[in-house]
């Protein structure tokens, strides 16, 4: 399993399916929206195998990422 972030540039329809360009890095991707439909262009999703999985709240995921030098103690 590959879970991989990616910034949605572009939606469009194919039939039946929501599919979303995304930006990983500096490369492209199509994947299917379906299973996310709350994303919109500009928003970042994880998704997996080339199926969106979740919508990232990319300020949430900063902060869980961030990893502070002060320990919280006196010395």
């Amino acid at each position: 399993m590959n879970l991989v972030y990616g910034e949605i540039v572009e939606i469009s329809q194919e039939g039946e399916m929501r599919v979303g360009k995304i930006r990983i890095g500096g490369a492209m991707k199509n994947i299917l929206l379906d299973l996310v439909i709350t994303a919109e262009i500009g928003a970042s999703v994880l998704f997996c195998d080339g199926v969106a999985i979740a919508k990232v709240d990319t300020k949430r995921k900063t902060e869980k990422n961030y990893v502070s030098g002060h320990s919280g103690k006196t010395h």
